[in-house]
């Protein structure tokens, strides 16, 4: 259970990090920065990367740019100006 509250912490993280650099008209976020995020949450790197891809359409709307290694960013598109999901907003 211990896992799965931190995943659950770690996509609220990012959907107010999101949020706030939609705010700051910011349109990318490095996948260092995700992993960093993760590390909050004693996400190691792969798995912070992974649940930010599987987020997609959920969390974030974007494209992925591939570097040499896989994916280096992401691009954003319709960010959501606060952190809450619509999900969340009908409670």
């Amino acid at each position: 259970m211990e896992g799965t509250r931190r995943r659950r912490e770690f996509e609220e993280a990012l959907r107010n990090v999101i949020a706030k650099l939609g705010r700051e008209g910011n349109d990318r976020i490095d996948r260092s920065y995700i992993e960093e995020i993760g590390q909050r949450y004693d996400l190691d790197p792969d798995e912070a990367s992974e649940l930010f891809v599987k987020s997609r359409g959920e969390i974030w709307q974007g494209e992925l740019i591939e570097g040499e290694s896989g994916w280096e960013a992401a691009t954003l598109e319709n960010v959501p100006s606060t952190g809450i999901s619509p999900e969340d907003s009908s409670v």
